[in-house]
Formats: structure tokens, sequence, C-alpha cells
């Protein structure tokens, strides 16, 4: 499938359908077809991270093939790119920001990226059911496990020394309530580039 079978997919398609196609109901692009490969890895990862591998979804470019973010006009996944990973967990997701509300004053000891990134998740990221560990991992309570665990696939095939990224979610449905949002803003992109 295409950035071309997408974008009609975006105009024609319900987008509830359209994350289920394009995101949760497919192999992912990185694994290029390989189904065998695809759930031993995502075992692997379910493993180390303690969860069900039923809660692991692939995003973005290394999903897709080409980048979802409205910000980035369907940049084509490649050497350069990261690898992002949703895990839909309400145990992770409640002790995550329980952890990023408590942290009193060691909010000052923060450097600007990491404030940042809370300030994103106060005005807009818990909004919608979920917290983006990119620039916050260190600050919470299972960020030794996590990071061991991306430390042992990050070599991997076929990341392939690729920077992994897990944004946690609520639940699958703030996970499709996010992803749904991004796919109407991307509708009309679309739509005001006819």
């Amino acid at each position: 499938m295409t950035k071309d079978d997408f974008k009609v997919d975006l105009l024609s398609l319900d987008e509830h359908y359209i994350v289920s196609k394009w995101v949760t109901e497919r192999i992912p692009h990185i694994f290029n077809g390989n189904i065998e490969e695809y759930m031993k890895w995502k075992i692997t990862l379910s493993h180390l991270l303690e969860i069900d591998s039923k809660e692991i979804i692939f995003t973005g470019s290394s999903c897709l093939g080409f980048s979802m973010n409205p910000n980035k006009n369907f940049k084509d996944f490649d050497q350069k790119s990261d690898v992002d990973i949703a895990i839909i967990s309400h145990y992770h997701f409640d002790m995550s920001w329980f952890t990023l509300r408590h942290l009193g004053t060691k909010f000052y000891d923060l450097n600007y990226v990491e404030k940042a990134s809370l300030d994103d998740h106060k005005n807009r990221l818990i909004y919608w059911g979920t917290i983006a560990t990119d620039k916050i991992l260190q600050l919470l309570p299972f960020s030794k496990q996590w990071m061991e665990a991306v430390s042992k696939l990050q070599n991997l095939m076929p990341i392939d020394g690729k920077e992994i990224n897990f944004r946690i979610y609520n639940d699958f449905d703030s996970f499709k309530s996010y992803n749904i949002n991004t796919i109407r803003k991307l509708k009309d992109i679309v739509l005001q580039g006819m």
C-alpha cells in the first residue's frame, strides 16, 4: 500500500476504518510483510516490558512506510527515521501521570527539553490519554526496565540501530481517538492541496 492509496482512503473511508487498516491491523512496514519476524519481535518486547503483546502497536513511518505527522508532509521512512511504538497500558499511563504530577521540587532540576515536554503533556497529550516518553522516560519509575528493553532490541533486525520511542496510551479508545484526530488533520491537508 502506497501514500497515494492512503490519500485515496483518507478521502473515501471512515476514520475508524482508516486507523484499523493502516495502523492497528497490519504488519508494520519495517518488517517487510514478514509476520513471523514481527510476532517474535513483539513477543520479545512484551516479555521485556512485562505486558501483553496485543498492547504493542507500531506507529508512524515504521508502521506505514511514511509519516502521518501532519507537519512532515508524508515523509518516507528512511535510515534516519526512528521507530515509534504505542504501548496500550492503563497501569503504565496512571503510574506515569502520577509521577509527572508529583515531581515537586525535582521539576526545577529538569532541563529545558524535559520542561517543554511536561508542558506539552499538560496542555495537549494528557487530553488524548497519552504519555510521550521520548523526552521524559528517564523520569518514570519503570525507566530502567524500558531502557534495557530498548538496548536489547535496538540492534536486532529490522530495527538495526534506529532510535525506539514509546508512547503510552491509557486505553485503546485513547489510542484510536488520538489517531483519528491525526487522520482528520491529514484529511484537511490533502483537501487543501487539491
